[in-house]
């Protein structure tokens, strides 16, 4: 029997490089600078202006809830106040009983200074029960949770006539009294970008103005 032999064929691929390897040229390199450098114009002033959109709006769904906090307490008779946690960044109002002694309205204008001994004292054992809600309790009528503020909005400070210097952490408050009068507080908030907005509460109707910038009291306040 005869055998025949297959022989196979071997197909050999010879790769070849390139021995110039091409890079950037000058030309393309200022084109891709030139493209960054635009998309940066417009970059940069779109997020500053997110972040102050969202600052302006914080501001006036605050406004809001101090103006829904006042209300609630000249309907109910009852001591109402707004937390500001600097910590936390929320904010929402409490509600206390009607015969929480606190500082008489009508001394607000004098920043407190006619302050009776009986009501500091009063002031200081209802501070120490802050922390307990011994005294105050979330009023969900107006703010079912605590509010909290959007990414790159925070409190720069709280100033009332409560306190001496501005308030910059812990908690600060404005309360509202049964007869109509509110604690003059103003709040300033800020945001990433470094805009600024200023609350301004007016103590004897208990109106919110929103003021641009960081406004002082002096210039809250001023006829």
């Amino acid at each position: 029997m005869e055998k025949k032999a297959e022989t196979g064929s071997t197909r050999i691929f010879r790769a070849t490089t390139s021995s110039s390897n091409a890079g950037f040229t000058l030309l393309e390199l200022l084109v891709v600078f030139a493209l960054i450098a635009v998309i940066a114009v417009f970059a940069v002033p779109a997020v500053s202006n997110h972040y102050k959109l969202n600052l302006n709006s914080t501001a006036r769904e605050m406004a809001s809830v101090v103006k829904e906090g006042y209300n609630a307490t000249v309907v109910t008779r009852q001591i109402n106040r707004v937390v500001y946690d600097f910590e936390k960044g929320e904010y929402w109002v409490e509600s206390g009983p009607s015969d929480t002694l606190l500082d008489a309205p009508e001394n607000q204008d004098k920043d407190f200074k006619r302050e009776s001994v009986r009501n500091r004292r009063s002031a200081d054992r209802d501070k120490d029960k802050n922390d307990t809600g011994a005294a105050f309790a979330m009023n969900r009528l107006v703010t079912r949770s605590k509010k909290s503020l959007p990414s790159g909005v925070e409190f720069e400070d709280v100033i009332t006539a409560r306190s001496r210097d501005p308030i910059t952490k812990g908690k600060a408050y404005t309360h509202f009294f049964p007869h109509g009068a509110a604690e003059k507080t103003i709040i300033h908030l800020k945001d990433s970008s470094n805009h600024q907005i200023s609350l301004v509460i007016q103590p004897l109707i208990g109106k919110t103005r929103l003021m641009q910038g960081h406004v002082t009291e002096k210039e809250a306040y001023e006829e």
